[in-house]
């Protein structure tokens, strides 16, 4: 974890987690450059110096965040892909699936993603990097192992490139369309739901996949 005074009481407990939720309100109306510790410890209902009795500066928090992010991440893709949960189902099925909760999960994070992207982007910061390269490393294992084991419906000559590259494409795709808004500049505006339709119809046909519901 970042370099946070771990909480020993309840109270100081209810504190910290209100500061996580003001920050995390605040990324979802602004870039965080534009947060004031100020602004946080108000939203938080508390003060300055509770604020850096617990994060050394403003930076602190936002790695404290990523961290949460990436273990709260890497428990709900664990649930989401675990193999008993897609017995039956189909590679189109799977995909579909995985692609539509990408959006979901970027459209709801909006804020506080887009916050972390940049953070990432302006000053390359070992831990961010490694957290994202993990956290798409073990999608990428979890995703594999269960469309591999449908090898049979897949065209592509090497079903495993085409799945890490299908991934990277549509991780790629969902991030800049939802995050920093590319998707506003396609003709017609797509929403969220025609984003996730022809994603998935393009990450299928570069599989060699039928759709679901024609396996």
């Amino acid at each position: 974890m970042a370099s946070v005074r771990p909480p020993q009481q309840a109270r100081s407990r209810a504190t910290l987690h209100r500061f996580l939720e003001a920050a995390i309100g605040l990324l979802g109306d602004r870039q965080f450059e534009q947060a004031s510790v100020a602004e946080i410890a108000r939203r938080a209902r508390s003060s300055v110096g509770a604020f850096y009795a617990r994060f050394p500066d403003k930076d602190a928090l936002l790695t404290y965040i990523n961290d949460r992010l990436f273990e709260e991440g890497r428990t709900l893709w664990d649930a989401f892909l675990a193999p008993e949960r897609w017995q039956g189902r189909s590679a189109g099925e799977i995909v579909g699936a995985v692609v539509s909760r990408l959006v979901e999960r970027r459209r709801a994070n909006r804020g506080l993603l887009r916050a972390l992207s940049l953070y990432a982007r302006s000053r390359p910061e070992p831990r961010f990097t490694a957290h994202a390269r993990a956290m798409n490393r073990h999608v990428h294992d979890k995703l594999a192992e269960l469309l591999l084991a449908r090898k049979h419906e897949i065209a592509h000559p090497d079903p495993e490139q085409a799945i890490a590259f299908g991934l990277l494409m549509v991780d790629g795709a969902t991030r800049e369309a939802i995050l920093f808004g590319e998707a506003a500049r396609l003709p017609g505006k797509p929403s969220d739901a025609v984003l996730a339709r022809e994603l998935t119809a393009a990450w299928l046909a570069y599989l060699g996949a039928p759709p679901p519901g024609r396996t």
